[in-house]
């Protein structure tokens, strides 16, 4: 028999442990495919709202997602390998013995886990393949794309799975069986032969594992309620993944042998079930701090991703009508009224009544120093975007919310989102306001001390500080600007219907027509400076003559447009989110079966001794069953309880519905759980059962 021989035939021969390290590699490869075809497809840029921040979101997003896929299967395929290993020491200690050297046995671990790895590789691209118009077709539902993704096979993104994938089996083969040594499989047979001593604890390691777990917990809410260092966090996170190390390692088994010691220990199956569990916890600590610490970053990372998502459109809201045209000056003002009544007569002809106004604003700052804006908690800009209170009102009016009212002398700041609008509702409205010197227009020297009354009325135009006075005092301010300055009046138009977003393609024309239009201006203008820079120096004068006949740019903010971007956002997110998760929790599933099903041999023959001791089926089936729920809900608890403890600290930071998202993801995971443990309980029991009764 030859190398090549030997190999396929060891390849066979462990098919069953095999199984579940071949399949979710493949899965993690298929994955980090999926993804990398949709980061290499070109369509899927031009069709996120031509926005290059979501462009830019995509593509980060997904560049990280392969990167945590990569790190999640190297840390995955390395741990399985090498308890594969240790599972086949006694096949390997027998070629040892039969003659066979060091280095070609490690040749053959080598080659097998590499051509297992390159098989593992293909298929998972073979079902990304397959899949992928499928897949192609959801992400376009879920990103709310406008045209569909055509089929394409980039050649990038195969190469990359590929070259990943087969980088990480060869790196794992290499490393571990270079620390293969023929002397050390050897021993561990002979030791294995030898009675297990039971294992030690020490109460000192065992409390010192729950003390880290507290410190770590108290670090995190140390960060959240007092400081934003990133130091505290760092740490609280560090001594969290040290104390559940510890807690398996030590305290479990600490725990248990105190267990031991009571009477209640000598009653029923107890005895056995909780003497296995204290070689099994000791054996399986490692695995056990792996799902956990694994379990809670994946949860974590989860939510927080749903909830950066589902928050988007709360926070940012768009603008609270369907356009708004900024305008700076009358020639601007001309220019932009023709472009609105250019679309109001194409939402006329559907059938719809827009209604549109012109306002205008004045400009203050606020002179603060940094004292008062730490002591003032509704303080968010020193600058003021001011309107009148009759053009406040009538556009409260339209978008059907009830105006507030403002006093002379008095600046009323509207909330631009619901976390504001949120956070001032819960003050009573006596205690809404400050005092603040402010300075009308820029470097203009009029100063004004005036009330600001911090107002929950919502009103998002795209303006930063948007503030209400009354039209009086609009009136004498503009008055007074107008003599000590030069500055141009400005302000914006808005146009609003209720049925904006029922006309996605009136929206989408109109903005496409726009941006044509000031991409070309934009390209006249360049042209224009390149030719000027050429020149050398040149007048206002001069630069103004030569652009006379540029037409104008036309500013827009599109509620549509922002309403697109957020859901097509929320639609990336949500999809990173999916498949990220569905990698964690294949790779924990099979982590947990690859270690169950590996010492299968080692419980048969423990089992087989109860059998002949006269212990009944039922009784096995009891201790098996309790041993089986430690091994595949313990490390889920740590992590439920480690998810928790982060889930109160951000909701401390920020007002999100964390719990709703606590409750999803966990809920998701437990019902997979413990499906995945009555499949693996009905199988593993049939084959323990087997090895101790053959005759049945």
């Amino acid at each position: 028999m030859n190398f090549r021989q030997l190999i396929i035939r060891n390849l066979r021969g462990n098919f069953r442990t095999y199984a579940a390290y071949f399949v979710s590699s493949a899965f993690a490869a298929m994955v980090f495919y999926i993804f990398s075809l949709l980061l290499f497809h070109p369509q899927l840029e031009e069709n996120l709202s031509n926005s290059g921040t979501l462009s830019e979101l995509a593509k980060v997003g997904l560049s990280v997602a392969l990167v945590v896929i990569a790190l999640l299967s190297l840390l995955f395929l390395w741990y399985t390998f090498v308890v594969f290993l240790k599972r086949r020491k006694r096949d390997l200690a027998i070629y040892l013995i039969l003659g066979i050297e060091e280095k070609d046995l490690r040749k053959i671990l080598f080659v097998e886990n590499a051509l297992l790895g390159t098989c593992a590789t293909v298929t998972g691209i073979g079902l990304g393949i397959l899949l992928t118009k499928l897949l192609l077709l959801i992400a376009q539902n879920v990103m709310y794309l406008t045209e569909g993704l055509k089929f394409m096979v980039p050649m990038e993104g195969l190469g990359l799975t590929f070259g990943i994938y087969v980088f990480i089996f060869l790196l794992i083969s290499f490393f571990s069986t270079r620390a293969l040594q023929g002397e050390q499989i050897i021993s561990l047979i002979k030791e294995n032969e030898k009675p297990r001593p039971e294992p030690k604890s020490h109460w000192a390691l065992a409390f010192s594992g729950i003390v880290l777990l507290l410190v770590g917990y108290g670090l995190v809410f140390y960060f959240s309620y007092q400081t934003y260092s990133m130091l505290p966090l760092m740490l609280g996170v560090l001594l969290t993944v040290a104390g559940t190390i510890l807690s398996f390692h030590q305290f479990s088994v600490f725990l248990l042998k105190r267990l031991k010691k009571r009477s209640t220990f000598l009653r029923g199956t107890r005895m056995l079930t909780i003497s296995e569990w204290i070689f099994r916890m000791r054996d399986n600590a490692a695995m056990y701090s792996l799902i956990a610490i694994s379990t809670s970053v994946a949860f974590v990372g989860i939510s927080v991703m749903l909830a950066i998502g589902s928050s988007s459109f709360s926070s940012i809201q768009g603008i609270s009508v369907a356009y708004v045209f900024p305008w700076s000056g009358p020639e601007d003002l001309n220019h932009t009224e023709g472009k609105v009544n250019e679309i109001k007569t194409a939402i006329e002809e559907k059938g719809y009544a827009p209604v549109t106004d012109s306002v205008s604003l004045l400009w203050a700052y606020a002179n603060l120093d940094e004292s008062a804006v730490t002591n003032d908690s509704f303080y968010t800009t020193n600058g003021f975007s001011i309107m009148r209170e009759s053009d406040y009102q009538k556009m409260m009016k339209q978008i059907g919310e009830e105006a507030d009212s403002v006093a002379d002398n008095q600046i009323m700041t509207l909330s631009a989102n619901y976390s504001r609008r949120k956070q001032l509702l819960e003050v009573p409205e006596n205690e809404r306001t400050s005092i603040y010197p402010i300075e009308l227009g820029s470097e203009t020297g009029i100063k004004k001390d005036v009330t600001i009354v911090h107002s929950p009325s919502m009103l998002s135009l795209d303006y930063f500080g948007l503030s209400v006075v009354t039209d009086k005092t609009f009136e004498e301010w503009q008055a007074l600007l107008q003599k000590s300055t030069d500055d141009m009046e400005s302000g914006f138009i808005w146009l609003d219907y209720p049925e904006w977003a029922e006309t996605p393609e009136l929206v989408s024309d109109f903005n496409g027509i726009l941006d044509k239009e000031n991409a070309l201006i934009d390209q006249q203008y360049e042209e224009l400076s390149q030719e000027f820079e050429a020149q050398g120096d040149y007048t206002d004068e001069e630069w103004a003559e030569a652009a006379k006949d540029i037409p104008m740019r036309t500013s827009y903010t599109s509620k549509y447009q922002v309403f697109q971007e957020n859901r097509q956002g929320n639609g990336i997110i949500l999809m990173i989110t999916v498949l990220l998760g569905s990698v964690f929790f294949i790779f924990s599933a099979s982590i947990i079966y690859f270690r169950l099903f590996a010492d299968l041999d080692k419980d048969g023959a423990y089992h087989r001794s109860l059998h002949i001791l006269g212990v009944s089926p039922k009784e096995r089936h009891k201790v098996l069953r309790r041993q089986l729920q430690v091994m595949y809900f313990l490390p889920t608890v740590v992590a439920m309880i480690h998810f928790a403890v982060a889930m109160t600290a951000l909701r401390i930071l920020v007002e999100l519905p964390v719990w709703q998202y606590y409750g999803v993801i966990v809920s998701l995971f437990l019902i997979f759980q413990i499906v995945f443990y009555f499949v693996c309980q009905y199988r593993y029991l049939q084959q323990i059962d087997r090895i101790a009764d053959p005759t049945e």
